[in-house]
């Protein structure tokens, strides 16, 4: 069969920092590969201090345009978008804009993504973790409505839903950025006397707390043969990413040698075998 793996993410540039590796590899591998993003990026700003100054109004083009080119970078067989407005960063989810992202009933955006899900038919789809992985409201509400579009896609019976039902075999999050990486990535730089980049992480481990994304994994995707291509879509986003900043700051040799996977935890749908190092690992025989 051809595979089928499907990313949900909530901004522009979320589809190079988390994922892009792996997705880039089974594109290589011949898996059809789909990205859907939640907004685009409207609340944004300019976080490459050496990028030239953007009009807030124009903001939202230029993230297209540089989406649309890491795209292309990590090879993305289709791209498509729900298109919510970015609910910005807020602390206290009461204070999320009405009309945004977050704001807006789960069952809206999940009806699209589950007609999106019917379309596609994904073997595999990764979301994020149940905390968003960090505290965006843009990011919890894209878990919530990922897991709703699973089960409203599953549902013949399902309002506001078009095509065949689809019952997606398996959904993950990605684990983004794990303390187990972080760590690993942070004592392999100390030990080659290189300054890391996660030493004020590593002071504040126990201030942070634990979060989903550092679950024991079920699957490793072992990734490092892919990790320039996640610099270049990374690249790509020139009006967040630094192409000085941390995002590079680790030598690529040390982390495919410490650190070479992208790491999943399973939400629903069929376990993983032990060890599994594939995310269709068992069901290419279903």
């Amino acid at each position: 069969m051809t595979r089928r793996l499907l990313f949900v993410h909530a901004h522009p540039d979320d589809e190079a920092s988390k994922g892009a590796p792996t997705a880039a590899r089974y594109v290589d591998e011949g898996a059809e590969v789909v990205l859907v993003t939640c907004t685009g990026g409207e609340a944004g700003e300019v976080l490459n201090a050496g990028h030239p100054a953007v009009d807030p109004l124009e903001l939202p083009g230029v993230r297209a345009l540089e989406l649309a080119a890491a795209v292309a970078i990590v090879g993305f067989t289709r791209t498509t978008g729900l298109g919510h407005l970015d609910s910005g960063w807020h602390e206290d989810l009461a204070d999320v804009p009405e009309g945004t992202f977050a704001g807006v009933d789960v069952d809206d955006p999940a009806a699209t993504l589950a007609t999106i899900l019917r379309e596609e038919r994904p073997h595999v789809v990764v979301t994020y973790p149940p905390d968003g992985g960090y505290p965006h409201p843009d990011h919890i509400r894209t878990h919530d409505v990922t897991m709703r579009a699973v089960e409203l896609a599953a549902d013949p019976a399902a309002p506001g839903v078009d095509g065949d039902p689809w019952d997606v075999p398996r959904t993950v999050y990605g684990t983004g950025f794990p303390r187990e990486r972080t760590e690993a990535l942070h004592e392999a730089m100390v030990e080659q006397g290189l300054e890391s980049p996660f030493a004020d992480w590593i002071e504040r481990i126990e201030e942070r707390g634990p979060r989903d994304g550092d679950a024991d994994p079920d699957v490793r995707v072992h990734v490092a043969d892919w990790f320039p291509r996640r610099d270049d879509a990374l690249r790509a986003h020139a009006t967040q990413v630094d192409p000085a900043g941390h995002w590079f700051a680790v030598p690529r040799d040390l982390e495919a040698a410490v650190y070479p996977w992208e790491t999943y935890v399973l939400l629903r749908g069929e376990p993983y075998p032990p060890g599994a190092d594939d995310l269709f690992a068992g069901l290419d025989d279903a």
